[in-house]
């Protein structure tokens, strides 16, 4: 019986470490919750004690169980040949199903859903005041059908500007989605998987609000689902990949760039790694180039070469591009506080546990970057209570000062250092966390819900009118959105956690390292350097976190067929 349970322990070790990561992390944010509620005491209460073990064992067993049965289970779900009809075999047939499945959710927040940053980017547009804090490209796009229907309906047409721009997204990201069912297609997946990943894509409510929310994230989720699939489909054909795949992938890199400064960031990590891939080659094709099997590490050689080529010149084209939109618009440089989020809260962080402690020179030094009043209106989860009192004009005059001072105290506070990215980016890694549904509260017209659907442009009220043509589905995705409903039963509470994705997204790259399927990882790695950056981003919110949830049918089904090879449909 021990030799039974300690190989079985051993072979399914893997889910025991993903499971005992997990439990980690969940015992740390109670924790730090805790700590937040009711200080450091909180941790030395004997019940509190009993509730941190008591949660990290039911979360390490629920999470290696859950992570077995998905592997083991889903494999058998996944299993099985192409037959199915020839409609389940077109992707127009799920672009033109996504279309349909989402139009109740636009009808009931007709004409579309004024979200985030939508009405600052309108008033850059009517203002003609624009800067790149806010994607150029994208104000550009909102502005342009925000114009088009205020001369419609000067022509006594009523068709709001903004129900263009709905559905002009819709078609973006049913587009990008079609991509995805047309890899699945390829790659053989059973009629029940595309069934399941069509249902999810329509009926989890994220998709549907995100496809009419009026928010850049959506932009950028197509763009980011269409090169992970481009980077597939070229890694699937290897030195067979032609000029029309890597200018495709050009052109899907250049459009993430455009819509989330995300996108340069992911493209330069994923140059570093197509060069190193390139330099690792190298020896071995030199070793062997007077052998036979001299012409395969050749085309390794060349599918990296071209790869790097091509991120390389996306990222020049994106900068060529950027340059000419900010002339042509005479927009004004982004502020250096975006780029600062966790050191500005680190240091917020440092201020509050221990400014009485400070010394009249470390005072000075900070005040002259962070005034009091900055340092004041810190909140744990979202960085833009302190970001919107940075002196950006001094740092761009003198940036060593600022990190002389960062460094400086963090010599003197490093527990504070180490805490505020925790709880910055707790939503990230914390499967029970509700932060990311209440970082706006007290702050922001004291917003709260899963993601914001009440926003209206009050300058535009003459040309964007909100009607509710559905409103009993409204008032369901209300409960979910805004009332947040699914907190109240524990698995709907973690299917709708921003975690719960990340960890996924996780445990995919995980799973291809132990199959050896290196060919998969690159795609992998653009998830891995998305998150990455998202995470330094000035809060956790569900829009920062869709492209995951957009993806994961689609990275599921590539984890469980181990046997990836592409498969012909007639």
């Amino acid at each position: 019986m021990y030799r039974r349970a300690k190989e079985w322990m051993k072979k399914n070790s893997l889910f025991l470490l993903c499971g005992l990561f997990v439990a980690f992390l969940e015992v740390l944010g109670i924790l730090l919750c805790g700590i937040a509620d009711g200080g450091k005491a909180y941790v030395f209460q004997p019940k509190n004690v009993l509730l941190l073990v008591f949660a990290g064992a039911v979360t390490f067993v629920s999470a290696a169980a859950v992570l077995y049965g998905m592997l083991h289970g889903g494999r058998r779900f996944v299993s099985g040949g192409p037959e199915r009809s020839r409609l389940f075999s077109r992707p127009v047939f799920y672009f033109a199903a996504l279309l349909i499945g989402w139009l109740p959710c636009w009808l009931a927040y007709f004409p579309a859903i004024y979200s985030y940053d939508g009405e600052p980017q309108l008033i850059q547009y009517t203002e003609h005041a624009f800067n790149n804090h806010h994607p150029i490209a994208h104000t550009l796009i909102l502005g342009g059908c925000y114009d088009l229907g205020r001369f419609l309906q000067r022509m006594n047409c009523p068709l709001d500007g903004m129900a263009i721009y709905a559905f002009l997204q819709m078609l973006l990201l049913a587009g990008a989605f079609a991509c995805g069912f047309a890899f699945l297609i390829r790659r053989g997946a059973p009629g029940r998987v595309l069934i399941a990943a069509l249902l999810w894509c329509i009926l989890f409510p994220v998709h549907p609000i995100m496809a009419v929310s009026t928010t850049k994230d959506t932009f950028f989720a197509a763009f980011f689902l269409m090169e992970f699939f481009a980077l597939v489909r070229i890694m699937e054909k290897g030195e067979g990949a032609g000029w029309a795949d890597l200018t495709g992938l050009c052109i899907v890199n250049l459009g993430m760039m455009l819509f989330r400064r995300n996108g340069v960031y992911i493209q330069a990590i994923l140059l570093l790694i197509e060069a190193a891939a390139l330099l690792c080659c190298l020896p071995s094709y030199m070793r062997l180039r007077r052998r036979a099997d001299a012409p395969a590490g050749k085309n390794r050689m060349k599918l990296w070469l071209k790869l790097a080529a091509v991120t390389l010149f996306g990222i020049c084209l994106f900068f060529g591009t950027e340059a000419v939109l900010l002339r042509a618009t005479d927009a004004g440089p982004g502020e250096a506080a975006e780029a600062l989020n966790i050191p500005l809260q680190q240091l917020a962080r440092a201020y509050k546990s221990g400014g009485e402690t400070m010394s009249g020179e470390d005072l000075e030094l900070l005040y002259a970057y962070l005034p009091p009043e900055g340092l004041a209106n810190y909140r744990p989860y979202i960085t833009d209570g302190v970001k919107m009192y940075f002196n950006n004009a001094l740092y761009e005059e003198d940036p060593a000062g600022f990190w002389r001072i960062y460094l400086r105290l963090f010599r003197k506070y490093p527990g504070s250092y180490l805490i505020a990215p925790a709880y910055l980016t707790m939503g990230d890694w914390f499967l029970t966390d509700t932060s990311h549904t209440a970082v706006y509260k007290n702050w922001w017209r004291d917003r709260t819900g899963y993601l914001i659907t009440d926003a209206t442009p009050v300058f535009a009220e003459r040309f964007v009118k909100k009607e509710n043509l559905l409103p009993a589905v409204r008032n369901v995705y209300e409960a979910i959105v805004t009332d947040c409903v699914y907190q109240r039963f524990l698995p709907a509470k973690l299917l709708f956690a921003p975690a719960l994705y990340c960890f996924l997204t996780l445990f995919a790259g995980i799973a291809f390292i132990r199959q050896r399927r290196c060919g998969q990882l690159l795609p992998w790695a653009a998830a891995a350097a998305y998150f990455l950056t998202a995470a330094a981003g000035p809060c956790v919110l569900v829009r920062y976190v869709y492209p995951f949830m957009a993806l994961l049918p689609f990275l599921a089904f590539q984890v469980l067929r181990e046997d990836s090879s592409p498969v012909s449909v007639g």
